[in-house]
Order: C-alpha cells, then sequence, then structure tokens
C-alpha cells in the first residue's frame, strides 16, 4: 500500500513542467499537448483522498488473508478496518463517493484544421447517405481528447459491505465473510469524462501568453494565435456544436490581441480570457457513469 502512495506522490510531484526564458512561441505550442495532459493528470491526481485509498487497500488484504485462512489476523486487521471506515464516514460526511485512483488517457487525432473541415464534411455526407461504417471510420479520426476515468469508492455501501463481513467472521462463518468482503472490493464505480483537448490547450497557451506580453508582446501574439486555431478546431471535431459559442471566445482574444499590441494589455484581461475558456471547457465536457 505505501508503494502505491508513494507512485501516487511521485506523479504529482513529477508532472509540473518548468520551462525556460529561452523557450520559443513556437516549442510553447509543440510542448502544449503534453503539457495539458500532464496537468490534467496532476489535477485529478491531487483529488484522490488517502484514507479512502488505504482502507481500500486493507479491505483487499484482509480478504486475500481468509482466503489463505489466517483468520485470527484477518480478524484484527477487520477490526481496525471497521473502525477507520467509520472515522472516514465522520469526516466525508457530505461525500457519497471517495475517489481512490484516475487513469488518464491520451486520444489525438486530426488536429489539422483544414483537413479537420474537410474530414467532417465527409462523415456529414456519408451519414446523410445511410454509410454508416465509412462515417464511423471518419468520425474516430475527428477526435482529439484527454479521457479521464475515475474510481470511487461508495463509502456507505462498503461500510455496510464491511460490517456484515465482520459479523459473519464472528459468527465463524469465514467462507461467507470472505464473499461478503469480495462482494464489498468489487463496489468501486467509475465514472469517466472526455475533456475537449483543444480547449484545455488554448487555456494553457493564454496562460503563457499572460508570462509573455510584458517583455515580448511578438511570442505573446503568437501564443494566442494558435490558442484561437484551437478554439476553432473544438467546434470543427464537434466537442462545441456552433460558430455562436466560439464567438465570444475569439472576440476576447482579438481584443486582447489589439490591447498587446497598443502596450496597453493587462494581467485582468488575459484571467478574463481563461476564464473563459474553462467555462466552454466545463460545459464541452462530458462525463458517463458506470
Amino acid at each position: 500500500m505505501k508503494a502505491l502512495l508513494s507512485i501516487l506522490l511521485g506523479i504529482l510531484l513529477t508532472t509540473g513542467v518548468s520551462f525556460s526564458k529561452e523557450q520559443t512561441a513556437k516549442s510553447l505550442i509543440e510542448s502544449s499537448g503534453k503539457r495539458t495532459t500532464e496537468k490534467v493528470q496532476a489535477q485529478e491526481l491531487s483529488k484522490v483522498i488517502k484514507e479512502a485509498v488505504e482502507v481500500y487497500a486493507k479491505g483487499n488484504q484482509i480478504l486475500f488473508l481468509l482466503n489463505h485462512n489466517k483468520i485470527k489476523e484477518a480478524k484484527k486487521l477487520l477490526d481496525e478496518l471497521v473502525k477507520e471506515l467509520d472515522q472516514l464516514s465522520a469526516k466525508y460526511k457530505k461525500l457519497n463517493k471517495l475517489p481512490i485512483d484516475a487513469i488518464i488517457t491520451e486520444i489525438s487525432g486530426i488536429t489539422d484544421l483544414k483537413e479537420a473541415e474537410k474530414l467532417a464534411e465527409e462523415a456529414k455526407k456519408a451519414v446523410e447517405e445511410n454509410d454508416f461504417v465509412k462515417a464511423r471510420f471518419i468520425l474516430n479520426s475527428l477526435r482529439d481528447e484527454i479521457q479521464i476515468e475515475t474510481f470511487y469508492l461508495p463509502l456507505s455501501l462498503y461500510t455496510e459491505a464491511v460490517k456484515l463481513a465482520q459479523k459473519l467472521l464472528k459468527e465463524g462463518k469465514v467462507k461467507d465473510a470472505a464473499a461478503q468482503l469480495q462482494v464489498a472490493v468489487g463496489l468501486i464505480e467509475v465514472e469517466t469524462s472526455v475533456i475537449p483537448k483543444p480547449l484545455a490547450i488554448a487555456s494553457l497557451l493564454v496562460e503563457d501568453a499572460s508570462k509573455e506580453f510584458k517583455k515580448n508582446p511578438d511570442k505573446a501574439l503568437k501564443l494566442l494565435e494558435e490558442a484561437k486555431r484551437q478554439i476553432k478546431l473544438a467546434r470543427v471535431l464537434g466537442y462545441v456544436r456552433t460558430e455562436k459559442e466560439i464567438s465570444p471566445l475569439i472576440d476576447q482574444i482579438e481584443k486582447l490581441e489589439k490591447e498587446i499590441r497598443q502596450k496597453t494589455g493587462k494581467k485582468e484581461q488575459f484571467r478574463k480570457v481563461f476564464e473563459s475558456i474553462e467555462k466552454a471547457k466545463e460545459k464541452a465536457t462530458q462525463t458517463q457513469s458506470k
């Protein structure tokens, strides 16, 4: 268990990427996809609740002991687990489920705007012609996203199942207790979220530009130009439905670009643009539970 937590901590400490002042706009743009994925990974893993990871691991350990007929040791750990679960329930009484892990998967497809527009039209035509096989092939390439699988421990259900296992074990019903613990460890819920990567990249590039606009306006302008392209790509790929939804974002960036050229740009303006893109990203993110 300590090894698992060490790995999680190591990921959190190493996912932050620092960049020197000498980096060009091109290199920042080229690395933006990787940095965006790393940022999402760090954010999601930071939500993992250490105590929940530990109690779930202990439940699996007890199940292992019961299956290997180490009853005395299992009883001791099971009593400890019930106490820890009661403490956890009291601490997180407002939460029905606690995150214990997150897996981040990057799915990359067409990122060239003109090529994406061409394929989008072909996909629409294929659907109109009822050629769903061809449409599926095309649509599969029209993806540029970050998929997050979050694993949750349903605290109340898990506690209830563990306490029943404890009762059965006290009654000497070892096989029944093991079966009940098997039920408990299988209660994990999985939630899958799909984040439009172009919008996540756009907000990151606005952050990059905010650090550069005073000392290197041209560099900031190049970063903002790419942010606009990424927003347009998000619409073509279908993460944003209409041109009307992205127009305010493009207008905000273009206004900011004008301010930078006139040397009247302010940090506050970057923050507002960043927040607008983040809201659009949140709206476009889709989540399903299973």
